[in-house]
């Protein structure tokens, strides 16, 4: 009868967590676990089609996008799709480094760009991509031998044993290695990358096609975003790591990905296949709730108030639209995800099913004295940590998206506090004083360019506010207690005082006060009531948030990996799906629509609906006049409606921007970009009812190239 229990609880799980279109699936195991079930939905291919590290393979033309400092830390995905080094990524992802390259005269991110030769192509400076050449399971060769030691002893050992293996892989080659834990350290891969560090921009178009619709199609259906971008990847003489290469010429990838432009149907086979960046699945009733009640929560108020000043701003002049363009989309793009998961927790009820899984789980602990003994502490542990977290999230959520990333002058002010350190030594050291001076310079200089001063002292005066009204006197700056009292808490008159009486009141104040900085000046520095203020939330930061919330979640990460090793532990033999992190995966599914607040929606839209929704609403739906002209034109002449976009059930999350979306036979059909709103849940719970991922069809990319940004030689280039 235990044993009959047993089995129930665990198939209960089973069913309610792992579905076989659910996951987002190691590539070198989908042989082992998934082949049959992606052969079921439709896939034409084998699994060593899409991994193999014999052969050239699916996996060969799939990047990670990273950065100089961080190459094989994901933030997004792309994939090559030529001989010649193109790479086809999102227009988010990679469109803050043509903003840099912008200006009023040369304005692209309103008007896009196309590099009509090779020479025009613009350098993507300090983006990365990186390309797996191989996994490898080191789980055995890592956790040999660990079982008697205690938690701190077995990690020192397998930290120590896992940088001895990356060694031994680096030597004689150039690659970059990491090894990474998955199921709370029960499973362990070695990761081994590629890593090109000469990236160009080729094409982009318009924001206002790019991100079409703005703020208010973000993590919405159906849509009409020709979000992409094709960058190119050249050899770079400085860098071993393009040996084959010719120095300032592209490359020659190892494999291509192949269009195809036949289309698709309700039902055809969908696979993604990138970086997604990080997933929760596994996370208990109590952390969910403090998601819902306090992150969310608050990360929403701060961020609606910062979406405000920004709307205000960006209306008032195109240079400010300019300037705060991407900053305004940044800023978006997680206060509408956040309130996506607020609609998903509560349409899933979540708290309570995840309570319910807790319940089944302790039943499975409560069946034997040897699985007390291993997990009875781990549910406890995990709210106990948790509940302490609430506070500190709280007051990190004000102290960054509040303040320190609140706008952009806190942090531009605290660099000056290098400056203060070195100023104010005993013994100063003038050459080093003089060197932070002239970093500084430059810093004012791009800070007075790129931003404007009144808007930023709006964000100061907003959030301080909210700052005051939500955070108890033990945690608050000295700075807002003294303004509260001296001002009544009047604080857009504490700001308005405060940069009267400061040097960073202009650009030309600061300059001044750099050129003829000595060291006594260090005095002034500090007692300047801006600088005050802004290097306060850092103090707060350092003092009563970072720590804590450091030591807090890392007593919580042992009880959560435990929970972790109990679930895999409890499901043995069955598939299980490991948390997204950041490393190469797979997700399948089928082209499906959705229902959502009682109605049904097509899982394909169309260009007409774009034309639409611009007639409708211009200002919100900004289109470029002569673009519009050219679809309404093309709607007329062509004998089949234009798809956009699509959607399928496939499993992704952040990171996935930029992944293929290929069909059957593994071709690409679409560029994965977004996710419909409620089905943002399913990083805590995948639903497959609520679950969809947004795709632009590659037709529709092709299109834009050709009738906006009229790329005639990339079209050429990319068949």
């Amino acid at each position: 009868m235990l044993r009959f229990k047993l089995l129930l609880i665990c198939l209960l799980l089973s069913a309610a967590s792992v579905k076989a279109d659910e996951g987002m699936w190691i590539p070198s195991l989908l042989k082992k676990y998934n082949i049959k079930d992606m052969k079921k939905a439709g896939f034409k291919l084998s699994a060593e089609d899409v991994y193999d590290i014999n052969k050239i393979c699916l996996k060969d033309a799939i990047l990670g996008l990273g950065s100089k400092s961080n190459p094989t830390t994901f933030t997004g995905s792309g994939s090559f799709i030529s001989e010649s080094g193109l790479v086809l990524t999102n227009h988010h992802t990679v469109v803050s480094y043509l903003h840099k390259h912008s200006s009023e005269e040369l304005n692209y991110m309103r008007d896009g760009f196309y590099a009509q030769n090779k020479t025009d192509e613009l350098p993507a400076k300090g983006l990365t991509l990186a390309r797996l050449v191989r996994l490898e399971d080191v789980t055995e060769n890592l956790l040999k031998g660990t079982e008697s030691l205690s938690d701190v002893e077995k990690s020192r050992l397998v930290d120590k044993r896992a940088k001895e293996i990356s060694k031994k892989v680096r030597e004689g080659n150039h690659y970059k290695v990491k090894v990474k834990s998955y199921f709370g350290g029960t499973q362990m891969f070695l990761e081994v990358y590629e890593i090109y560090r000469d990236v160009r921009i080729v094409a982009m178009p318009p924001l206002a096609l790019g991100k079409f619709g703005g703020e208010s199609d973000n993590w919405r259906w159906p849509r009409q975003s020709a979000d992409f971008a094709v960058l190119r990847v050249y050899g770079n003489a400085n860098h071993e790591s393009l040996r084959y290469s010719i120095a300032n010429e592209p490359i020659t990838p190892v494999n291509h990905l192949e269009l195809s432009l036949k289309g698709y149907k309700e039902g055809d086979f969908a696979m993604v296949y990138g970086f997604p960046g990080s997933t929760k699945q596994y996370l208990t009733a109590r952390a969910v709730q403090q998601i819902a009640e306090v992150t969310n929560y608050h990360g929403i108020k701060i961020r609606e108030a910062k979406m405000e000043i920004i709307s205000k701003a960006m209306n008032k002049n195109e240079d400010l639209w300019l300037k705060y363009s991407d900053f305004m989309a940044k800023t978006s793009n997680s206060l509408l995800r956040w309130k996506a998961e607020l609609r998903g927790i509560e349409k899933l009820d979540l708290v309570n099913l995840k309570r319910k899984e807790e319940e089944a789980f302790t039943q499975w602990i409560n069946s034997s004295e040897e699985l007390k003994k291993k997990y009875a502490e781990v549910i406890p542990g995990i709210e106990d940590c948790v509940a302490r977290l609430d506070t500190i999230e709280k007051l990190n959520m004000y102290v960054f998206e509040g303040g320190i990333k609140g706008g952009n002058f806190v942090s531009f002010a605290g660099k000056f506090d290098m400056l203060n350190a070195i100023a104010s030594r005993k013994n100063v050291n003038e050459k080093r004083l003089n060197k932070e001076l002239r970093r500084l310079r430059v810093e004012a200089s791009n800070f007075f360019n790129a931003y404007d001063l009144e808007t930023e002292k709006e964000f100061l005066k907003t959030l301080v506010k909210l700052y005051d009204e939500n955070v108890g006197d033990k945690y608050k700056p000295k700075p807002i207690i003294e303004a509260r009292a001296k001002y009544n808490g009047n604080f857009d008159r504490y700001i308005d005082d405060a940069f009267s009486n400061s040097m960073f009141a202009s650009k030309e104040k600061l300059n001044e006060f750099l050129k003829y900085f000595t060291k006594e000046d260090a005095k002034k520095l500090q007692n300047d009531p801006v600088f005050d203020l802004c290097l306060s939330y850092f103090l707060i930061n350092k003092d009563m948030v970072y720590r804590q919330r450091v030591d807090i979640r890392k007593e919580y990460g042992k009880y959560h990996n435990k929970y972790l090793q109990a679930k895999k532990e409890m499901m043995a033999g069955q598939k299980i799906i490991a948390d997204a992190n950041r490393s190469l995966r797979v997700s399948y599914g089928n082209i499906l629509g959705i229902e959502d607040d009682g109605k049904n929606y097509a899982p394909i839209a169309y260009l007409n609906e774009l034309v639409e929704k611009n007639s409708k609403d211009p200002k919100v739906y900004a289109a470029p006049q002569a673009y519009i002209d050219t679809c309404k034109k093309a709607i007329k002449e062509s004998k089949k409606a234009i798809p956009t976009c699509f959607i399928s059930n496939s499993h992704t999350t952040g990171g996935n921007s930029g992944s293929p979306v290929l069909n059957a036979k593994g071709k690409i059909i679409g560029l994965n970009f977004d996710r419909a709103g409620n089905g943002l849940v399913g990083d805590y719970k995948y639903m497959p009812e609520l679950t969809r991922h947004i795709a632009v069809d590659i037709r529709y990319i092709r299109f834009v190239l050709e009738h906006q940004l009229h790329a005639d030689n990339l079209l050429e280039e990319w068949k």
